[in-house]
């Protein structure tokens, strides 16, 4: 329910701040008051779409917040938390900002979010029916919407789940039957790519250990020229006097014993001389030059390089790439679903949907009578007496639909003698209206959003069925937060609370605003309504009745 809006630099809106109860409130004023800019206003908050032309002349910005109390409203909560948006509070807050430049931001409950998102969470808030919004009541698929509205759409679920089902496997079906050409392409492909990784044929042996062997291979005899340099310096030069200063140290270390030291460092180092000059030497007495060896590395590395180049990798890589081909091989190659098993189940399938949209169109028959009695009724009350309405439900479609198979009519005659036809074509604008006030009263049960707003519903109508007007709209206020533009009296008076949105001229500068009335302001709005600018005690009098009749 909203609770809270305030706007700020918003048309001719200066300043405005807005309090809103449970029930039925009327909006009203003089024409050009801007009745329409508090609406606009409110629809910026549900996501639509934004401009620069909106800001109060003057101002860098305009901003609008909408406060709504989240009590008994499961859904939404889960779709708050689900879209990471919930808060601790029972309430949400959302907000918009228009900026000169025509970019908005939106924020819920702190958190900036799309418009899409905005306009999302919106629609779950919010129901606005304007004027020209009873024009969709003419097309088929929002007829068909209006009535599962009312009949529910757990087994309308059903049928969309069981569509899903069909709709993937005869995509699995048509895939298989369209694309078998490219998938045998594909199969020679990866044979072909595999049978040059076979052939490289270097055992269990990695790219590392051919990298390895062939730098060795490749340098043996520069291995050997080191080995037999580095050697002969040890055994000729560094070890023989290295043993020769001995003696003479361990004289020093006699006489001064702090260079015992130095002795063991002198000792050690003749220790590890030795044994270096021993693996150097048998590191190369182990080196034989195998040139057949190290030509097969040669070739092995070609293909190796010419194999990482041609699947735009490294040489460490490779291993990687040829499993990647040898698992695709395996899956398109591996026993797969035959032609006759993929159309089997589609068929099954399509028999499963086909049985859920039969019990989708037994479901809509039968709530479309009790529908039909309902509006019928009501529209007795709004100057359609002797009127009939009838929602006609036939199978249609053959194919399968998410939607089941069925085409939604609403049939109307608004007066006796009329054959029934299509709403679209015998209803007028005012009659249209009031339709779908009665289709909202009939789907009040299983209305989701918990605020209607209603702009001018009343259009086209006064006297005794504007009263019944506002009667039904009170009436719809038991159980939603109602929100009504409207001029007449009649509609007005029925309201639990009134607001009155008027505008002023100050020094150049027109603006609007917005005032909660009480009992006795209320009776002189109503007077106003009633008798224009010259209001007189007959016209409060009138006023006053009229706001006695409205009881629940």
């Amino acid at each position: 329910m909203l609770t809270h809006l305030h706007i700020r630099h918003f048309a001719i809106i200066d300043a405005s701040e807005l309090e809103f109860s449970s029930g039925m409130t009327a909006l009203t004023g003089e024409t050009g008051a801007g009745k329409s800019i508090l609406l606009d206003a409110l629809g910026l908050i549900l996501g639509a779409r934004a401009s620069a032309d909106s800001i109060q002349q003057g101002a860098n910005r305009a901003d609008i917040t909408a406060t709504f109390s989240l009590d008994e409203l499961p859904a939404v909560n889960r779709w708050l938390t689900e879209n990471e948006l919930s808060t601790d509070d029972t309430e949400c807050l959302i907000r918009r900002t228009v900026s000169a430049n025509g970019k908005s931001r939106a924020t819920i409950n702190d958190v900036p979010v799309s418009v899409q998102t905005l306009k999302t969470l919106g629609e779950q808030l919010v129901s606005i029916h304007g004027q020209h919004a009873y024009q969709t009541l003419s097309r088929p698929a929002q007829q068909k919407d209006v009535l599962d509205t009312y009949a529910g759409t757990a087994q309308l679920g059903k049928v969309a789940s069981t569509y899903a089902a069909w709709h993937k496997a005869n995509l699995a079906l048509l895939d298989a039957t369209n694309n078998t050409r490219e998938r045998e392409q594909r199969i020679d492909l990866l044979r072909f790519q595999l049978q040059e990784f076979d052939e490289l044929d270097i055992g269990t042996a990695t790219v590392e250990d051919i990298e390895s062997e062939h730098r060795w291979l490749a340098s043996s005899e520069r291995i050997l020229a080191l080995s037999q340099e580095s050697t002969a310096l040890f055994d000729d030069t560094a070890l023989p006097a290295l043993n020769r200063s001995l003696p003479a140290v361990t004289e020093l270390v006699g006489i001064d014993e702090r260079l015992r030291e130095a002795l063991d460092l002198l000792e050690s180092a003749s220790i590890q001389i030795t044994e270096a000059s021993h693996l150097i030497r048998d590191c190369a007495s182990n080196l034989e030059h195998d040139g057949s060896r190290l030509a097969w590395l040669d070739q092995k590395l070609g293909v190796l390089h010419k194999l990482s180049r041609k699947h735009q990798c490294d040489t460490g890589e490779l291993a990687a790439v040829e499993t990647a081909l040898r698992d695709e091989l395996d899956a398109l190659t591996s026993p797969a679903q035959s032609l006759d098993q993929l159309q089997n189940e589609v068929n099954a399938l399509r028999e499963i949907h086909d049985t859920e949209a039969g019990k989708l169109t037994r479901h809509r028959r039968k709530h479309a009578k009790a529908m039909s009695s309902i509006v019928t009724e009501a529209m007795q009350g709004l100057a359609m007496t002797g009127g009939v309405f009838k929602v006609d439900v036939s199978p249609d479609v053959k194919e399968p639909n998410p939607g089941g198979k069925d085409t939604v009519t609403f049939l109307v005659s608004p007066n006796p003698g009329v054959s029934q036809a299509p709403l679209s074509k015998v209803a007028s604008g005012g009659e249209l209206s009031r339709i779908s006030l009665c289709l909202q009263l009939a789907t009040l049960n299983t209305q989701a959003v918990p605020t209607l707003i209603f702009d001018e519903v009343d259009s086209g109508v006064g006297g005794a069925v504007a009263e019944t007007v506002g009667q039904l709209l009170r009436r719809v206020g038991h159980k939603a937060q109602v929100i009504c533009v409207t001029h007449l009296p009649q509609v007005a008076a029925q309201a639990h609370h009134h607001l009155l949105i008027s505008k002023k001229v100050a020094k150049g500068k027109t603006s609007t605003s917005v005032t909660t009335l009480n009992r006795k302001s209320t009776k002189d709005e109503i007077a106003r309504m009633l008798g224009g600018s010259k209001i007189t005690a007959k016209t409060r009098q009138h006023a006053q009745e009229m706001l006695d009749s409205a009881t629940d």
